[in-house]
């Protein structure tokens, strides 16, 4: 099945010591690349969780924004920086002196609670961080975002794959068209040029040999023959289909079949020397280009 490189996912798990909760979001990008934002705590698993990703989404850009909260019973300690608590309320002391409020009198309460917000006095010492046994919750969590994720994209991939074999079958009727097209232009041109000939050398009472007239029909036909591209274009078309029924990533193989399909068209363009058979070429490109930009979506 198709999927596309848009999708998100969520994911949450929670009990009464740890939660939570990863949102991941994915867009289109040529190869893989996965950002991750999440708790300074985590870090210890953040390659596990790229890895887990990995192993689920094989194109695209990945955001991953994870927020969580832990809690280790008895092994939080508060720490005092005294050194520095002293030293800003010396530095209060010389605040008052230098506005002249030197002999101003300071409330005790309010210093203490005032320096006890400045940064660093007060830092909390966090306890042991077990990353065994948090692991299997984060998992949890992400693997619930992944499936999510996976899911959206496929939906979308459904609805990618339905427009792809609806153009594919729109290339094949026109090819078609040309297909059918094709061996009027030769008899036409050997009826146009028996009638030049003749009308050009009816003056001077020559005739136009037969041989000679089926010769130059023989080397128009070759050079504007386009049997060969037309073979080629109904066999990208078909092997097409087959890869997008494909499971696996396609989404390169299709980048690069498309730009078959657009050399074999421009060839038929050149070689075709008809007008209504340009007319055709152009209305074929237009419908592989619709196909080339959704490629860019798929995985």
């Amino acid at each position: 099945m198709l999927k596309s490189m848009t999708g998100f996912g969520r994911g949450e798990y929670e009990d009464q010591d740890f939660s939570i909760t990863v949102e991941m979001k994915t867009v289109n990008h040529r190869y893989n690349e996965v950002a991750i934002r999440l708790p300074r705590f985590l870090n210890p698993v953040e390659d596990r969780i790229r890895k887990t990703i990995l192993k689920t989404v094989n194109r695209g850009r990945i955001d991953v924004f994870i927020n969580a909260d832990y809690t280790v019973s008895g092994n939080c300690t508060l720490k005092v920086d005294k050194n520095l608590a002293a030293a800003y309320h010396k530095a209060l002391l010389e605040i008052g002196e230098a506005i002249g409020a030197k002999d101003a009198g300071i409330n005790p309460a309010a210093e203490i609670m005032n320096i006890a917000r400045c940064q660093d006095v007060i830092n909390v010492k966090e306890g042991f961080f077990d990353v065994e046994s948090v692991w299997p919750k984060v998992e949890i969590a992400l693997q619930q975002a992944l499936k999510n994720l996976v899911a959206m994209r496929e939906t979308e991939g459904g609805n990618i794959y339905g427009d792809f074999i609806y153009r594919a079958d729109l290339i094949a009727e026109k090819l078609a068209l040309i297909e059918e097209r094709s061996p009027q232009v030769v008899a036409e041109y050997q009826a146009k040029l028996s009638e030049r000939l003749t009308n050009l050398l009816a003056d001077h009472n020559i005739t136009v040999e037969p041989e000679r007239l089926l010769q130059e029909v023989a080397i128009f036909a070759d050079r504007t023959s386009i049997t060969e591209e037309i073979v080629r274009l109904k066999s990208h078309i078909k092997q097409f289909k087959t890869i997008i029924a494909s499971d696996q990533p396609v989404g390169r193989k299709l980048d690069f079949l498309i730009q078959e399909f657009n050399r074999e068209a421009n060839t038929i363009a050149s070689k075709a020397n008809d007008y209504t058979l340009a007319q055709i070429v152009v209305e074929i490109k237009a419908e592989i280009e619709k196909i080339r930009e959704q490629i860019q979506n798929i995985e």
